[in-house]
């Protein structure tokens, strides 16, 4: 067993730990410890994307083959650390308003990610199940953690009881296949059923389709995607930013890897695929539609990106793998713009400012409350203008490249209707895009949109708004680069 192939999983747990030990012994001496807390996660992050760096030259299986890395699954970690650590800077400001959790905060955070991380080189099920829970685990907590607001409790409760209701059907889905395989490692699996699916037996195709069900619900792919929203707006925003980057990067990655590795060779299965993947994007395109809530609009808007992952991943190709890790890079990305103006956002009411009531939420991230915000705060109208062009797919935005790599991955499998349904649905999803856009533009202020004035924060939206558009510099090398991480 070679523990250094482990070590940015240690590192980031440890990490954990020490912030939360720290926090019982320092944090009666020192009334601003969130700073200190906030500081040392930074820190571990850092030394944790290091110790990743070096492993990208190794491909090895470990830990009685339960354990993989390869430079795709270290790109993927290296790529979920970066995210975690923007996350924390986007923070700070939600800590300082609730000193007394921010070690707690963090550290979820972080355990959560650790669990991420063990679930993307997880080459077991035994692994990939204990990686799924230790990931989980956290979110449930994380989704419950403002105590003050109703919904965030609501929210915490459903997803915790929806996804043990997923975790059950997990469990069901494994032991199936261990009992009519003997075997729940992914290398053997794939070896055994190599020759397609007149070589599975019924009772493991069932159980493999048990275990993609329940990770249908980890990305809230349709028609398993009933938390999505209510989590999501119930959320502390800094959470739901957590949820729609970190936690939605890895979980889709980890499904991705799962078809490659154990089903590619599974014929019929990708009908499944097809027929989530367009009810994904329709639930996704015409949901969105009625929203008034920014964060609902914003959890209907994911629903239909991830079926753009799913209708590529049915190709089953290693073109289409590589379109769809590209598409969830660009996802990412625009998710931290999203996203992170939604944490700027500030109550009217200096007394709430900075606290997430349910009632001033609703007010504050109403899409009205965005009327004149181009008079106001042009910059930031811009980006978020950029984003919301960019995640319309609109050319030539970043956001059209990721859709025009998974509409030709599925043309070349042979998909054609599902691919123009699907181009039909994202042209039906640019409206509430372009909504926003056209309320920051053109709608007279009512009232002034508070932002907090977090220069930071600012500057990481503005640079992804600008990725965005410069994107399209840097594509070739970034698919050639992902084509020649893929084994």
């Amino acid at each position: 067993m070679n523990l250094a192939v482990i070590l940015p999983e240690i590192s980031l747990f440890l990490g954990a730990l020490i912030i939360l030990m720290s926090d019982v012994f320092i944090a009666k001496k020192f009334r601003e410890y969130f700073y200190i807390s906030h500081l040392l996660a930074l820190i571990f992050c850092t030394v944790t994307l290091l110790l990743l760096t070096k492993l990208f030259t190794v491909s090895e299986i470990s830990f009685y083959q339960m354990f993989i890395n390869n430079p795709l699954i270290i790109f993927s970690k290296s790529f979920a650390v970066t995210l975690l650590t923007v996350v924390l800077l986007f923070a700070l400001s939600f800590l300082s308003f609730n000193q007394r959790i921010s070690a707690e905060f963090i550290a979820l955070m972080m355990i959560s990610t650790v669990g991420a991380m063990f679930l993307i080189s997880a080459n077991d099920f035994l692994t990939f199940y204990l990686a799924l829970e230790l990931q989980g685990l956290s979110l449930y907590l994380l989704a419950a953690m403002n105590k003050k607001s109703a919904k965030s409790s609501e929210a915490g409760m459903k997803y915790f009881i929806l996804g043990s209701v997923a975790s059950a059907i997990l469990l069901f889905g494994i032991s199936l296949i261990y009992g009519y395989s003997g075997t729940t490692n992914f290398n053997a699996l794939s070896e055994l059923y190599a020759g397609g699916q007149s070589t599975v037996p019924i009772a493991v195709m069932l159980g493999f389709i048990l275990v993609v069900t329940a990770m249908f619900f980890k990305i809230s792919a349709a028609p398993f995607h009933m938390w999505a929203p209510d989590v999501y707006e119930g959320s502390p925003t800094i959470v739901t930013t957590f949820f729609a980057t970190v936690a939605k990067f890895t979980a889709t990655i980890v499904l991705i890897r799962l078809f490659y590795v154990v089903a590619i060779s599974w014929v019929g299965i990708n009908k499944i695929l097809i027929l989530v993947a367009i009810t994904s994007i329709a639930i996704g395109s015409f949901g969105a539609i009625w929203q008034k809530n920014l964060k609902r609009l914003l959890a209907y808007s994911s629903i239909g990106h991830i079926g753009f992952v799913i209708l590529g991943l049915a190709a089953f190709n290693r073109e289409a793998i590589g379109a769809c890790v590209f598409y969830m890079i660009i996802y990412a990305i625009l998710s931290l713009g999203s996203f992170g103006f939604l944490n700027l956002v500030r109550s009217k009411n200096a007394a709430q400012a900075g606290q997430e009531d349910d009632l001033e939420n609703d007010k504050i991230f109403d899409i009205s409350s965005l009327s004149g915000l181009a008079k106001t705060n042009p910059v930031m109208a811009f980006s978020l203008a950029t984003l919301m062009f960019s995640t319309a797919g609109i050319p030539p935005m970043a956001g059209f490249f990721s859709k025009f790599y998974i509409i030709m991955a599925a043309l070349r499998g042979g998909f054609m209707l599902p691919a123009i349904c699907a181009i039909l649905f994202s042209v039906v999803s640019a409206y509430y895009y372009l909504r926003i856009i056209k309320v920051m533009y053109f709608d007279e202020p009512k009232e002034i949109m508070v932002l907090d004035n977090i220069n930071n924060i600012k500057l990481i939206i503005l640079v992804t708004a600008i990725l965005n558009i410069g994107f399209i510099a840097f594509i070739d090398p970034i698919l050639l680069m992902i084509s020649n991480f893929i084994n």
